[in-house]
């Protein structure tokens, strides 16, 4: 029986233009009444998924949202986060120095700011920060605490130096840390074992949940080790080909409520894999 349903954002949870849609909103109530914890898994810093999360009912106990691609896990009732897989101002510094010949500027994101060491940050660091809803504070390295935090360190430059940087990135940095580029002018640097599917883990043993139990919903590259993670896979219709190959199920595009559908049909199965 499936205990846990775990559901990317974008691409999956929302259209292409980021709405809900009411299939998607009506299925997961439904779950979440039946007993079913419920949680939203996003690239995104939980600022930009509260409204999500209070929109979809989903601010109460024993459902949780994973965000920063596994960096943070919040607790959806008390908006807080209750654990993760970090960076230091250390780490920061030396991402810095590797990338000193490139001509790309370095910042870095706690559940609270956006942060940049930069006077003048670029373009790429203020439009992030704004989609992330975060406020955006100019900080030296030296004026970080050592028992400072950080879920993303960021790397944000024009796409053609992005392109030659991901095409030569240091031995140093893929060795030490999770690395992947999610927009062209934007690679994202985690913890080495920061991902959706670490952070699902790490929940369903805190909530005393198997593999089997869990249902896991995406459509990007980023969801896949969350699939691992499930007993019952699913792809969105509109998933990345190298997605679907790890999936049980193939539902609905986004843009047909794929999730709601998926959703739907194990209700119908009385929470049982289909």
């Amino acid at each position: 029986m499936i205990k846990l349903i775990t559901i990317d954002v974008d691409g999956t949870l929302v259209t292409p233009l980021k709405r809900l849609t009411k299939t998607n909103i009506t299925a997961i109530n439904k779950a979440r009444d039946a007993g079913v914890h419920i949680a939203l898994a996003s690239g995104r810093p939980y600022s930009g998924m509260k409204a999500l999360v209070n929109k979809l009912n989903l601010n109460q106990e024993g459902n949780f949202t994973v965000c920063q691609n596994g960096s943070y896990i919040f607790d959806n009732l008390t908006h807080q986060p209750i654990s993760g897989t970090y960076q230091s101002p250390t780490d920061l510094k030396i991402i810095d120095d590797l990338l000193k010949d490139y001509n790309v500027q370095i910042s870095a994101m706690d559940h609270k700011s956006f942060y940049s060491r930069h006077t003048n940050p670029n373009i790429y660091t203020k439009i992030d920060a704004k989609i992330s809803k975060l406020p955006l504070e100019i900080k030296s390295y030296d004026d970080f605490s050592d028992d400072k935090t950080f879920g993303r360190i960021l790397i944000m430059g024009k796409k053609s130096e992005m392109d030659r940087l991901y095409k030569n990135m240091p031995k140093d940095l893929t060795d030490n840390y999770y690395a992947v580029k999610t927009a062209p002018f934007l690679i994202e640097v985690m913890n080495k074992n920061t991902n959706k599917g670490y952070a699902i883990s790490a929940m369903a043993k805190d909530l005393k949940i198997s593999q089997d139990e869990i249902m896991s919903i995406g459509n990007e590259r980023n969801d896949i080790p969350m699939l691992e993670q499930a007993g019952f896979a699913v792809a969105m219709a509109n998933a990345v080909p190298e997605l679907k190959t790890h999936a049980d199920f193939i539902t609905k595009s986004n843009m047909q409520s794929g999730v709601g559908y998926a959703i739907e049909k194990l209700l119908a199965n009385n929470l049982e894999k289909y």
